[in-house]
């Protein structure tokens, strides 16, 4: 879904049936009007919310949330992803690597919450301790 958190789950309510055995990859960042918090509970995301009103036998994978267009565009980040269907996961994952990004799987849906907060996190930093928006969070490894 690439709309305005606040426009996603009445757009998957609106199309309802059509949207039945399609993976919906929801990459909204649903920041308060101060860019300080999320603008849900700390029990939901809009994922989850989407899950709610979805045809059952749609799948949500949150994904993309935490990249900047322009990161996406010109860098090789990493793409944390949320879902609570296997294959559909497999599928965006394959999508990602299609795309010459490295997917990162977090688990299952209720992880969407923290992806989005990790959005937050990266706007704030773009803002702040970084202060420019190249740049796109992700995972090191280290070998002893």
């Amino acid at each position: 879904m690439a709309l305005l958190y606040d426009g996603v789950v009445p757009v998957v309510a609106e199309y309802g049936e059509a949207l039945a055995g399609k993976v919906i990859v929801d990459i909204s960042n649903p920041f308060n009007a101060t860019f300080d918090g999320l603008a849900h509970s700390v029990e939901t995301s809009i994922a989850q919310e989407i899950a709610k009103v979805a045809p059952a036998s749609a799948s949500v994978v949150k994904a993309f949330n935490t990249i900047f267009r322009n990161v996406l565009e010109s860098g090789r980040p990493d793409v944390f992803m949320a879902a609570d269907s296997a294959p559909a996961k497999a599928g965006v994952a394959a999508f990602v690597e299609s795309l010459g990004l490295h997917p990162l799987d977090v688990g299952g849906l209720k992880m969407a919450h923290w992806l989005e907060g990790m959005g937050l996190v990266t706007v704030s930093l773009a803002g702040n301790g970084v202060g420019h928006w190249n740049f796109a969070l992700g995972v090191h490894e280290f070998t002893h």
